[in-house]
């Protein structure tokens, strides 16, 4: 029982650093997409930039939620946890999402949503870049 509970702990630990991998991809991607606009158009950096942190701050919203719980817990607490910080996320995105239509003049809405849609993707773009990784390791290894 204790080898079982100590590899739920490692495998937690590695979950939740995949997650924080996860939003510092995102915060990278942000602030790369800003820079490169910023040379164009400052209204469009500002844009992507607040488009970015929308999706990187629901995220990390999630993932705080996530991992708060503890990963011997009984599996209703932890898919409650999963639930609910999936509910906050959508809500806590929606409520950016109105402060920056609303507070934020001007604004180049096109940009703000095409970047928080790429910001939002990273996690799969990573996975996908790294499981491409792996598996090459894997068959040099052969």
């Amino acid at each position: 029982m204790q080898h079982d509970q100590l590899d739920l702990s490692q495998q937690h630990q590695q979950s939740k650093k995949q997650a924080v991998r996860y939003i510092k991809s995102q915060l990278l991607l942000t602030v790369v997409i800003s820079a490169i606009l910023l040379v164009f158009d400052g209204v469009k950096a500002y844009s992507a930039l607040t488009g970015g942190l929308i999706a990187t701050t629901a995220n990390a919203w999630f993932a705080y939620k996530v991992f708060s719980v503890r990963p011997d817990s009984a599996a209703e607490t932890m898919v409650a946890s999963a639930f609910m910080g999936e509910v906050y996320k959508v809500i806590l995105t929606g409520a950016l999402f109105i402060c920056a239509f609303v507070l934020i003049k001007p604004l180049s809405a096109a940009t703000l949503l095409i970047t928080y849609f790429l910001v939002h993707m990273t996690p799969a773009m990573v996975s996908a870049l790294g499981s491409n990784t792996s598996d090459m390791e894997i068959k040099r290894e052969k």
